[in-house]
C-alpha cells in the first residue's frame, strides 16, 4: 500500500499546476490584447495604462508654450545684449530676460519683422527661433523650464491624468506652435498636427480627444475646417475648448494702442507694445462683427470713437500701418465660424471683470480708463458664447459648460474643469 502523500509530494504536484495556470493567464491576456479590446491598449503590461481613457492632445493658447532662440546678430540694441550664442536658449518664458534693460534685448529678439510685399513676417537678422518639444508636454506644462510657479500652465491637468494612468509623451501629448503668428503662417504646423493625431490613433486604436486653451481653440477650428468630415469622424472623438475667444477680444485694442504689461509693474506697457504689435496673432484677435455690434465703441478719445468698422483709421491713428495689412490677411481665416464637425465641449469663465472698452485722455501713449463687462478677465462672455450658435448646425453635440468666477488662466487648474475633463475621458 502506497504511503500517503506528504508535504514534499504536494509541493511537486502544485508547481506544474501553478505553471499551467500562469500560462493560461498569459495566453488569455495576449489574445485579449491582440483582439484590440484588452486590458492593455497601445502599451504592454508594466508600462501600460491603468484606465482605458482615449489618447489626449493638448493645444496651448497665445504665449502658451516655450520658444527657443539662437543668435548671430549683426548688431544689438544695448551693450548688455548677447550678439551671438553657441546654442539655443529659452526665449519664452525666461524671467531673467524680463529684467529692466535686459528686456530691451528680449524685445529685439522675439519681435517679428513684417514684409509688406509678401505680407508675411520673419525674425530680425541673425535671430533663429524654434518651438521645442512638438509631441511632448514639457513646453506647455511649464512655460519657464525652471518650473517656477509663475510659469505653470498645463501642468496640473497633465499631472492629474498621469495620476490616473496616462503617460506623458505617450497617450497624452502636446502640440506647441509659434503663437506669435496666425495660422496662415504656420502651415507646416498643421501638417505635423495631422500626422501626430493619426499616429496617436494608430498607436492606441481609438480617436483622439483635443483639449485646447484660449487662442489654441482658434487654431484647432482653423485646422478642423480644412479636414474632410470622414477624417474628423475617424480621428477625433471630442474637442474640449477652454476659454475660447471665438469672436475676438476687446482687450486687443488696448494692447495695440498703448501696450499691456499684464500688471507686471517692472515692465513698461509702452516698451513692450512694439513686440505685441509685431505679433500677427495679436491683430488676428481683434473683435469680429459676427459676435459684436458694428456700432459698439471699443475705444474713445476726446476727438474720436472707434468701432470695429474703424479698424483702418484706428491703425493709422496709432501709427501702425502694418497692423491693418496683418488684419486684412488674417480676418478671413475663421470668419465663417463654421461648426467644427466634431463633438465640442465649450467651457467658459464668467463673473470676472473683463475689459470691454477704453477711454484715452492722451491717445495712444498713455494708460486708458478701462470699462468692464462679464467674462473670464480676458475673453469677453459674448465672444465665448459664439460657440452656442453651433447648436443645431452640426450632427455632433455642442455642449456648453459655465465656470463661475473662473479666470482665463486659472480655469486650467479649476476643479470644475478637471472634473469635466475626467468625465469626458472616462465617462464618470
Amino acid at each position: 500500500m502506497a504511503a500517503p502523500a506528504g508535504p514534499g509530494r504536494r509541493e511537486r504536484l502544485a508547481r506544474p499546476l501553478a505553471l499551467l495556470v500562469l500560462v493560461l493567464v498569459l495566453v488569455l491576456l495576449c489574445s485579449l490584447q491582440g483582439a484590440g479590446g484588452g486590458l492593455f491598449r497601445g502599451r504592454p503590461p508594466g508600462g501600460g495604462r491603468r484606465f482605458p481613457g482615449p489618447p489626449v492632445l493638448l493645444v496651448p493658447g497665445d504665449l502658451g508654450n516655450q520658444l527657443e532662440a539662437k543668435l548671430d546678430k549683426p548688431s544689438v540694441v544695448h551693450y548688455l545684449c548677447f550678439k551671438k550664442t553657441d546654442s539655443y536658449f529659452t526665449l519664452w518664458l525666461n524671467l531673467e530676460l524680463l529684467l529692466p534693460v535686459i528686456i530691451d534685448c528680449w524685445i529685439d529678439n522675439i519681435r517679428l519683422v513684417y514684409n509688406q510685399t509678401s505680407r508675411t513676417t520673419g525674425p530680425p537678422d541673425g535671430v533663429d527661433i524654434r518651438v521645442p518639444g512638438f509631441g511632448q508636454t514639457f513646453p506647455l506644462e511649464f512655460l519657464d523650464p525652471s518650473k517656477r510657479s509663475v510659469g505653470t500652465y498645463f501642468y496640473i491637468l497633465v499631472q492629474t491624468l498621469v495620476d490616473l494612468g496616462y503617460q506623458r509623451d505617450e497617450d497624452i501629448r502636446g502640440a506647441p506652435y509659434d503663437w506669435r503668428k496666425a495660422p496662415n503662417e504656420n502651415k507646416e504646423y498643421f501638417l505635423s498636427l495631422r500626422k501626430l493625431i493619426e499616429t496617436m490613433y494608430e498607436e492606441y486604436g481609438e480617436p483622439v480627444v483635443l483639449i485646447a486653451h484660449s487662442m489654441g481653440n482658434m487654431y484647432i477650428l482653423y485646422f478642423l475646417s480644412h479636414q474632410p468630415q470622414d477624417w474628423k469622424d475617424r480621428y477625433i472623438r471630442d474637442f474640449i475648448s477652454l476659454g475660447a475667444p471665438w469672436g475676438g477680444v476687446a482687450k486687443t485694442l488696448r494692447v495695440l494702442a498703448s501696450g499691456d504689461n499684464n500688471r507686471i509693474s517692472v515692465i513698461s506697457s509702452l516698451k513692450i507694445r512694439g513686440q505685441q504689435r509685431s505679433a500677427v496673432s495679436t491683430n488676428w484677435l481683434l473683435p469680429y462683427n459676427y459676435t459684436w455690434s458694428p456700432d459698439k465703441i471699443f475705444v474713445s478719445t476726446s476727438t474720436a470713437n472707434y468701432t470695429l468698422r474703424d479698424y483702418r483709421k484706428f491703425y493709422t491713428d496709432i501709427g501702425f500701418e502694418d497692423g491693418w495689412l496683418m488684419r486684412e490677411e488674417t480676418e478671413a481665416l475663421v470668419y465663417e465660424m463654421a461648426p467644427p464637425g466634431v463633438r465640442i465641449h465649450c467651457l467658459f469663465g464668467t463673473g470676472v471683470d473683463t475689459p470691454d472698452s477704453f477711454f484715452y485722455d492722451a491717445f495712444p501713449d498713455k494708460e486708458p480708463k478701462t470699462f468692464y463687462g462679464d467674462g473670464d478677465g480676458t475673453v469677453n462672455l459674448q465672444s465665448a458664447l459664439q460657440c452656442k450658435k453651433w447648436v443645431g448646425q452640426q450632427e455632433q453635440e455642442v455642449l456648453l459648460y459655465e465656470l463661475p468666477g473662473s479666470e482665463h488662466i486659472d480655469m486650467l487648474y479649476n476643479p470644475l474643469t478637471i472634473s469635466y475633463v475626467k468625465k469626458v475621458l472616462f465617462g464618470s
